[in-house]
Parts: C-alpha cells; sequence; structure tokens
C-alpha cells in the first residue's frame, strides 16, 4: 500500500511517522515544494537576527525519515488531484499514484495586490528561501517596512530589529480568523516592539509602491506618510496553500473541510496542519488550526487514521490560538527576546 504525503513540515512528518509505526511494509512518500531539508519555521525570525544558524533551524524530527524508509521529494510542487485515478501531479509534469493521500501543504502568506510586484526588495514572510533573501536585503541601508496585522508581523520585527536601525511596522485591518493577541498581551508585546526600535503605524495601510533605483523603494501609507525603504516584509495572516485542489472534489471553504477522523469529503484523501478546517464542537464554528505543535498533533492523529486508525480530533478553539509557533502565546511574549523553538517547552 503506498501512502503519498503532501508537505514536509510538521503535520506531514508526524503523519508519516505514525503511519510507519502502524504499517512497517507501507510504502511512504512525502512530497514537498521546497528544496531544502525540513526546517523549523518558527526560528525564521532567530536566522534573520543572527541568533541561529541554518544548521540548528533544521527540524529534528526529520533526521530519522531514512532510518525508517520513509522517502522525501523536494522541489515537487503538486499542481492538481484525480482523486478518481488516485494520482497526484506535480508541476513538473510528473504523477504519483497513491493508496492513501494526505494534504498537509499548510499555508501562505496572502499578499495583496498592491505588494504583488515582482521586485525583489519585496519578500514574503513563509519560507526558508524567503528569510535568507530578507536577511540579505536587511544588510542594505535605510529602515525596513514590515507590513501586516498581527502576530507574523510582530516576529518579523523582532528578526530585524538588530540588523536594521529602523524598522516601521505598518500595522492594517486585524485577521480574518480572529485576534488572539489582545488586551494587556498586546499592550506588553507592542511595547516590546516599539522598545527595540519598531515605529508601529496602527490602522495604516500601504497604498502605493515606486521603484526608486535598483535598491531602492519608496512607499505610501494611506496616513500619507512616505517611507524610503530597501526591504518590504509582507508577513500578512497565512492561509491554507489550496488553490491546487480546484476541480478535485474536496470540500474546501477557507482550507480543506476535514471530519473528525482529518478525512476529507473524498474517500482515502486526509488533511492535516494549516490547510485542515474543521468544526469546533462547542461552538459549531469552523477553524483552521494553525500552529506547529497542533499541527504535530493533527499529523499523527491523520496518519494513525490513515493506516486504519478510529481516532477522532478532539480540538478545540483554545488549541488554535494558543498553540502558535510551538509555544504559546503568553510564553512567547514574555520571552519574545529568547532563542525558543521546537523541542523546549
Amino acid at each position: 500500500m503506498k501512502f503519498l504525503i503532501l508537505g514536509g513540515g510538521p503535520a506531514g512528518i508526524a503523519a508519516a511517522k505514525a503511519v510507519r509505526k502502524a504499517k512497517e511494509d507501507a510504502e511512504i512518500l512525502i512530497a514537498t515544494d521546497e528544496k531544502v531539508a525540513p526546517y523549523l519555521r518558527p526560528l525564521m525570525p532567530d536566522f534573520i537576527l543572527g541568533d541561529a544558524t541554518a544548521e540548528n533551524t533544521l527540524d529534528p524530527e526529520a533526521k530519522d525519515l531514512q532510518q525508517k524508509k520513509i522517502k522525501i521529494a523536494y522541489g515537487r510542487a503538486a499542481v492538481g488531484i484525480d482523486t478518481g485515478a488516485r494520482a497526484v501531479t506535480f508541476a513538473d509534469g510528473t504523477q504519483e499514484r497513491y493508496d492513501r493521500l494526505l494534504v498537509a501543504t499548510g499555508a501562505r502568506c496572502a499578499v495583496p495586490e498592491i505588494l504583488q510586484k515582482k521586485s525583489p526588495m519585496i519578500q514574503p514572510f513563509d519560507s526558508w528561501k524567503d528569510a535568507i533573501a530578507i536577511k540579505e536585503l536587511a544588510s542594505r541601508p535605510g529602515p525596513a517596512v514590515v507590513y501586516g496585522p498581527g502576530y507574523l508581523a510582530i516576529e518579523a520585527c523582532r528578526g530585524l530589529r538588530n540588523a536594521k536601525k529602523e524598522v516601521v511596522w505598518i500595522k492594517p485591518f486585524k485577521p480574518r480568523f480572529g485576534y488572539p493577541i489582545a488586551g494587556e498581551l498586546e499592550a506588553s508585546i507592542l511595547d516590546d516592539v516599539r522598545n527595540r526600535g519598531a515605529r508601529i503605524k496602527d490602522g495604516d495601510e500601504i497604498v502605493d509602491v515606486k521603484e526608486k533605483g535598483a535598491d531602492a523603494l519608496q512607499i505610501l501609507s494611506k496616513h500619507g506618510d512616505v517611507i524610503n525603504t530597501s526591504l518590504v516584509v509582507v508577513a500578512t495572516e497565512r492561509l491554507p496553500h489550496v488553490g491546487f485542489l480546484a476541480g478535485s472534489g474536496l470540500a474546501i471553504e477557507t482550507g480543506i473541510v476535514v471530519d473528525d477522523y482529518l478525512q476529507t469529503s473524498v474517500s482515502d484523501v486526509y488533511a492535516a496542519g494549516d490547510c485542515a478546517e474543521f468544526k469546533d464542537k462547542k461552538g459549531g464554528k469552523s477553524f483552521i488550526n494553525f500552529g506547529w505543535r497542533s499541527a504535530i498533533k493533527q499529523g499523527q492523529l491523520a496518519g494513525e487514521n490513515m493506516a486504519g486508525g478510529k481516532r477522532r480530533f478532539g480540538g478545540s478553539q483554545e488549541d488554535y490560538f494558543w498553540a502558535l509557533f510551538g509555544s504559546s502565546l503568553a510564553d512567547r511574549g514574555k520571552r519574545i527576546s529568547e532563542v525558543e523553538g521546537y523541542g523546549k517547552t
């Protein structure tokens, strides 16, 4: 039996290991669009800051994949799924068939149209490739601009605080999936960001971007500010990466709709992590379970169920917002200047 997993993040790796534990002879393949070994996304700001190296950001959970006879294929971006033929098509034109499929493709920053220009000075805060580019651009003169409404933008400001003399945080609307930072916690974190040299423009927007040379951009804000910069970090909320599933037959709302067992609307296809959407049993609302630890939890459960298990996911709304980036948001706020990563809490 062949188990195909799309995504080499925490959900995908946890699922692969759970399948292997249950099925010693199964064929297991992880296909990821990343071209580098699995890494700890929560440590991207620390890499930009200089407090973490590329080597110590590698995900320790991925080190024994080969030993467990779990294959991982890099640079393979899924572009479509034929659930009738049980096959996934990739951007390079190849296909992989499956008996059981897990979609664990995570999420991507929702880049507003005004920032979708092809300038290399505009970088999303999404991947390891982005982190390398941001670190290089941060060494150039002038302030950095961070655009985004929530915690990801705070992390971008933290990563840039030593590399730049000035960081301008343009902080627009609240995220659509709620606002997990509020009250005294919000005030203390925003004070910390300000104390580290960031200028916060609350409730503002970017209305125009002009190139002023090979190494310069001019940003115009809704409030009338003009900012000359060589780096704009797009740290908007991350939305499920599910566009490639059009026509697959899977039920899609904001994310991939799953049941209590993390199975989709199509038999033998599961979803876990930042791309999965399900109901909170208490409130009846749909939620996207963003967060590193919750992705591991979902991935493990999905892998067990793909291998024949029947375990229900018991998550609640509290699990979602207080599991961001592998540690509780409250702890992260208190220790925002520390290097912390997966496995330390």
